[in-house]
């Protein structure tokens, strides 16, 4: 970002999720032309599978010097810590070999399942032994839960690690929390500051579609969501984790290129 925005205090960051048919490379060129540091790994060369793309010759040498930088502190999964899914610890398991490799100190996970449901007692059960099973395989990157899913509100995320016995660390996905969980972001913020590791935005506004309704995405600061807010809180209490547009390009292509998408955050952030 241009030094002359309101907010260049802040370690800004974007995700591979929004630009998948890039290489490392590319993804590299264009968040420096936008004065961007940091970096999430979801996915590259269109697919999900960075625990393979990352080695192809392309990545490999610039991704070892994201890691000597101190650039990428998140490597992404699907992984769901309530959900016991045929093949998701193997999966997880070739990740956490990948984020050891290039010293990503974090990998993302999900708590598993929808918002709005309960945590049951085979949930908690599942969690438990998920995270002892991950716990005995002795990687140095730590599993942090993102506030998504069945833990987009922070009392569920907390509720989580309380059942499981474990304090995870926290990423912090702001959209959540906020368009869908209804959550102020000063209320969520003062339950986790303490274990946010990194911090996600994007804007939206609500759709229907046959009656359900859903958040479609929008430029930064066209949407319902406060971004001056959420931007002025994190800049005040002078947070230093990577905060990352995370762009959904990758599922939901009728968005826009992740350019435009960059563009109007600038835009936003100069005004």
């Amino acid at each position: 970002m241009e030094k002359t925005n309101r907010y260049n205090q802040l370690n800004w960051g974007i995700s591979t999720l929004g630009c998948p048919e890039y290489d490392l490379p590319q993804a590299v060129e264009l968040a420096d032309r936008y004065g961007i540091k940091y970096f999430e790994i979801r996915t590259l060369n269109n697919t999900v599978n960075t625990h393979e793309t990352l080695y192809y010759p392309e990545n490999e040498p610039v991704m070892r010097k994201l890691s000597a930088a101190g650039r990428c502190m998140v490597l992404d999964s699907s992984f769901g810590v309530t959900a016991d899914k045929p093949g998701q610890r193997e999966a997880l398991t070739a990740i956490a070999r990948t984020a050891d490799d290039f010293d990503i100190p974090y990998i993302r996970i999900f708590g598993g399942g929808a918002y709005g449901e309960e945590f049951t007692a085979d949930r908690i059960k599942t969690a438990v032994e998920n995270l002892k099973w991950f716990r005995s395989q002795k990687f140095n990157a730590r599993l942090a839960l993102e506030t998504h899913d069945i833990c987009s509100a922070s009392d569920h995320c907390l509720a989580l690690q309380e059942y499981s016995g474990e304090t995870l660390p926290i990423i912090w996905d702001a959209h959540h929390t906020r368009q869908i969980a209804g959550e102020d972001f000063v209320d969520t913020y003062k339950k986790i500051a303490g274990n946010i590791v990194a911090v996600h935005f994007k804007d939206s506004h609500y759709a229907y579609k046959d009656g359900v309704k859903y958040c479609e995405f929008d430029l930064i600061g066209e949407g319902l969501a406060p971004m001056d807010e959420l931007f002025t809180l994190l800049s005040e209490n002078n947070v230093t984790v990577p905060v990352t547009l995370e762009h959904e390009k990758f599922w939901r292509k009728h968005l826009p290129e992740l350019e435009v998408m960059l563009d109007s955050w600038q835009k936003f952030c100069c005004k």
